[in-house]
């Protein structure tokens, strides 16, 4: 017995596995609506962001990046890494080209200020003071080579006063 199957038949049901390939493709590069991701442009506020070009640029002081590294290494190191370069548990890394790219040049300091404050820790997110984020900043901020100088603020609309540059 020989079975044969109609063009029209063949090609719909070609075009509903491509449908369905790109959805699953599609689905599995969307991050879950449960992980904050880093506020765009439009929601950081774009007066946010103008403000923040015309700022001076984000600095911290040597206690602060002290305060911080002696956090990161409690709380943070097992998934970022011992040197920020990501870790074991697959917390992304926190120095080099990537976090280059998004936060060094010129973007506003309560960006990353409200990326780390509202996603760490992962079963936490907002678990550590105004001044324990702003102290793990400023360590992430000294290991990536940007100057040291006025203490950080840890008042998040302080923050994006302040722009983010080497």
């Amino acid at each position: 017995m020989t079975f044969h199957i109609r063009r029209d038949t063949a090609r719909s049901a070609l075009a509903m596995g491509l449908a369905a390939g790109a959805w699953f493709a599609l689905a599995a590069f969307t991050p879950p609506a449960s992980l904050p991701t880093a506020p765009s442009a439009t929601q950081a506020g774009p007066d946010r962001i103008l403000v923040a070009q015309a700022a001076a640029r984000a600095t911290y002081t040597s206690e602060q990046a002290d305060r911080g590294e002696k956090r990161y290494k409690e709380n943070c190191s097992e998934c970022h890494g011992d040197d920020l370069n990501g870790g074991l548990l697959g917390g992304p890394p926190l120095r080099g080209v990537s976090f280059e790219n998004k936060y060094a040049k010129g973007a506003p300091a309560g960006l990353l200020y409200e990326v780390m404050s509202g996603t760490m820790p992962p079963n936490a997110p907002g678990r550590y003071s105004p001044a324990n984020y702003a102290d793990l900043m400023a360590f992430i901020l000294k290991r990536n080579g940007f100057k040291a100088g006025a203490d950080l603020p840890s008042d998040v609309e302080a923050l994006y006063n302040l722009v983010l540059e080497k």
